[in-house]
């Protein structure tokens, strides 16, 4: 009888270590996913901004009588509008840190030309301030979807008129028109050699 009741004890014993084991394992689990996120979202600040300042440069070696945005990413990697030189903006086509995925979300002119990308991930920040000077208006974001990479030049960003057009400095003013336009990326094939993991669920 004895023994049977120390038996007893020993087992309620070991359950509540492996219950205090498993909260530990699972606290551990969720700073180690955090830490990941939190390195993604540095990840993918750099390389959105790497896009931008891309962008923007690739309209400031237009000729100056014909200044224009990329009409695709790609353009980014090779620009040979210029025969004697031949400028690369881009070092590679990066892949979204959040998504896993070369399918970026792009930010155009009405006209077409692109000017701004941002991650398609609907999975909300974990940093929500305290963002460089450049990237103030992340701050308070609900999604990464809502962190647009789009170059600050003036052309970039249209004012709205009276009439219902915008006016950007460098274009011709466009009527009947809301500025900017948010649309996702053609689906293309991953990188050769480039091997992707399966994107975390939340």
């Amino acid at each position: 009888m004895h023994s049977g009741r120390q038996g007893g004890f020993f087992y309620i014993g070991l359950l509540i270590t492996l219950a205090i084991v498993g909260m530990g394992l699972s606290a551990v689990s969720e700073v180690w996913m955090q830490a990941q996120q939190r390195e993604r979202e540095r990840e993918l600040l750099f390389i959105g901004n790497q896009f931008r300042q891309a962008i923007t440069r690739y309209y400031l070696e237009s000729p100056p009588a014909n200044r224009k945005f990329p009409a695709q990413l790609e353009d980014l990697l090779e620009d040979s509008r210029n025969n004697a030189k031949v400028q690369h903006y881009l070092r590679k086509m990066y892949v979204d840190p959040m998504t896993r995925s070369a399918n970026w979300g792009e930010i155009r002119l009405p006209a077409g030309q692109l000017v701004g990308v941002y991650s398609q991930s609907s999975d909300t920040p974990i940093k929500t301030f305290g963002f460089a000077l450049k990237d103030k208006q992340f701050v308070g974001k609900d999604r990464y979807s809502e962190w647009e990479f789009r170059s600050a030049l003036p052309a970039a960003n249209p004012v709205l008129l009276p009439n219902g057009g915008y006016s950007t400095p460098g274009l011709t003013p466009m009527p009947q028109s809301t500025g900017p336009v948010r649309q996702p990326r053609p689906q293309t094939p991953t990188p050769p050699g480039v091997i992707l993991p399966m994107p975390r669920s939340r």
